[in-house]
Parts: structure tokens; C-alpha cells; sequence
């Protein structure tokens, strides 16, 4: 009697917990953005508030979709050209009118879309998800498009089994802008080049709040510097990279470890002396397995090191290594061991 009590309470729980359903209203295909512009996921209620006096609205007519059952957005997607995204999800009228119409309580998600495809996950308001209003996504000033594959509600279980399907291992950071700065520092992105102003100023990439945790390093190729530097990377409980991300005159590239705070990335920039100029080629957050093949791969010079040699060497960053060093550059030429 025990038993069979046993299994009818597991099958009783599982009757319980919801599967993960198609947003209604979603159709997959091909997003176009042209800077700051928004496309819909799906548009989720039925009826539109209406304006009560200047400033007030009434959505007391407005039939909201019940997401109650579910923890989580999720949007698939198989490849995408914007170098930053906003997911946005609108729930019920907060009951005031603006420029723009009724205003709505909201969540935004800010993320990097990865170029080979990934998935975005919005977590639900508990409080409002059972008034859901709309589902979209925003470019804040990068353009660029967007395959869209899959839009569904999740459990937390199942966002999390999508996040581990569709682990990305890079995500490239855009050269088209380079928004945050001071100190006269200025960006030229017709020809990629950073200009220092100020001594040890700088310029670089605001990110407001970006989750790097599938992410090992920040890497950026730049051209050969006539100047040395050095990469900040900032986060939003107050830390930084520190001294990791100094280089030297003639560096080509510069690898920064993430540290233990990279859920929450704020910005990522370029200090150098006054007159200083990078010329940047490539600026991506990598796994560090992915980093290892990118570099084998990537350099198509490379030669196989003599066995005795007591020149001195050193790595792709411009400093000095020992004997040890799998790869590295010696009398103007690279080798690998």
C-alpha cells in the first residue's frame, strides 16, 4: 500500500510542473535592426489601455496573458550581427500616460548576443507574470540581425538546460563604438583607431551590466603599438583587472583573465600615455579552451622551434618568457614547440 501511495504522490507532482510552452503569437525568422530600433517577440494582451485625463490611463479593459506556471523567458537564436541587445518584457499598465502612450512595469535584460547563435533568458516578474502585455527586443544603438529560432516559457530547470545547450564559448565586443571615455580620449571607427588625450586616460567599452560568466578571458588584437598600455576591465562590485592587463610597446595582443565578479561587467577600456595610438583589430570574452585553438589556428606563420637556442624570447604581448614557452617570438620570428 505504501508503494503504490508512492507512486501516485510522484505522478501527482509531475502533473505539476510545467512544461515549457511556445510564446503564442511567435513566429521564427529573421530580425532587422537598424539602431535603437524594436522588434515584437509577440504582443501578448488583447485590448490597449486608454488615456483618462493628461497624465493617467485605465487598462481595466485589458485581458493580460497568465505566465504564472513559468519562471522564464527564453529566446534561441542561430546567429546574430548586433554587438549588443535589449530583451524586454512588458507586463500590466503601472496606470500613467506618457509621451508615448500608457506606460507599463517592465524588466530589461541587457546581453551580447553571440555571433554563432546562443539563448537569451528573462527572468519573470513573480509578483506580475500572470500580466503579461509584451515580448520584445531592442538594439541600443547597434545594428545589425538576429535568426530567431525558438520563444518559449520555462521552468527554471529548463532555462537552465537551454543556457547549458546553447553555452557559447566567444562573444565579440563591436569596434563600430566605443562609448565610454575621458580625459579627450576619442575613438575613429573608420580607421579602429583609440587616441589617448590626457595622460593615462582612457577609452573603451561601456557595458552597464553584462554577465561574462561562460567566459574565461577578454583578448584584443591590435596592431603592432608604438606606445605601451594597459586594459581595465571594471566590474560592478567596485573591483578591477588591476596590473593584469599591462602591455608593452610592440604588443599585438593583450589576454585579461575575467576574475570571480565577471557576472557583472561594467566596462572594459584602454589607458595609455598622452598621444598615445592603438589601432584595434579584434576584441572578443572567450573560453579559455576556445582561446588556445583561436591562436594555434590563427597564426599561419608560425614555425617549429630549434631544439637548443639561447636567444631570448618572448610572448605575443611583447614580454619576456623563459625556455618553457610553448609559443613565442625570437629574433623577429614566431614558434611553437
Amino acid at each position: 500500500m505504501k508503494k503504490l501511495f508512492t507512486i501516485v504522490a510522484a505522478a501527482l507532482c509531475a502533473l505539476t510542473v510545467s512544461a515549457k510552452e511556445t510564446i503564442p503569437g511567435f513566429t521564427p525568422g529573421t530580425l532587422t535592426f537598424g539602431g535603437w530600433s524594436w522588434n515584437s517577440i509577440s504582443n501578448l494582451a488583447q485590448g490597449q489601455p486608454t488615456q483618462v485625463g493628461t497624465d493617467k490611463a485605465d487598462d481595466s479593459e485589458v485581458v493580460y496573458y497568465d505566465a504564472s506556471n513559468y519562471d522564464y523567458i527564453v529566446i534561441e537564436y542561430s546567429s546574430a550581427t548586433c554587438a549588443s541587445m535589449q530583451a524586454i518584457v512588458q507586463y500590466n499598465c503601472d496606470g500613467t500616460w506618457g509621451q508615448w502612450g500608457a506606460n507599463y512595469n517592465s524588466t530589461t535584460v541587457k546581453v551580447n548576443p553571440i555571433p554563432t547563435g546562443g539563448a537569451i533568458g528573462i527572468e519573470l516578474d513573480a509578483d506580475r507574470s500572470d500580466k503579461l502585455a509584451q515580448i520584445a527586443l531592442q538594439d541600443p544603438g547597434s545594428a545589425g540581425e538576429m535568426v530567431i529560432t525558438d520563444a518559449y516559457f520555462a521552468t527554471e530547470e529548463e532555462y537552465k538546460a537551454a543556457l547549458e545547450g546553447n553555452k557559447p564559448t566567444y562573444a565579440n565586443l563591436s569596434l563600430n563604438d566605443l562609448g565610454s571615455g575621458w580625459g579627450d580620449s576619442t575613438y575613429d571607427a573608420d580607421t579602429k583607431t583609440v587616441t589617448i588625450g590626457d595622460d593615462w586616460s582612457g577609452k573603451g567599452w561601456w557595458l552597464g551590466d553584462v554577465d561574462y560568466s561562460d567566459f574565461d578571458y577578454f583578448y584584443l588584437e591590435l596592431e603592432a603599438t608604438a606606445a605601451n598600455g594597459k586594459i581595465v576591465i571594471e566590474y560592478n562590485d567596485g573591483t578591477s583587472n588591476g596590473d593584469e592587463g599591462l602591455f608593452e610597446a610592440g604588443a599585438t595582443n593583450v589576454k585579461c583573465p575575467l576574475s570571480t565578479s565577471k557576472n557583472s561587467v561594467k566596462q572594459i577600456y584602454i589607458q595609455g600615455p598622452a598621444g598615445s595610438k592603438y589601432v584595434l583589430k579584434n576584441a572578443m570574452v572567450c573560453t579559455n579552451a576556445y582561446l588556445e585553438e583561436y591562436i594555434a589556428t590563427g597564426i599561419s606563420n608560425m614555425i617549429a622551434a630549434p631544439k637548443a637556442q639561447n636567444n631570448v624570447r618572448y610572448n605575443f604581448a611583447g614580454q619576456r618568457v623563459g625556455n618553457g614557452a610553448k609559443m613565442y617570438i625570437m629574433n623577429g620570428k614566431k614558434y611553437m614547440k
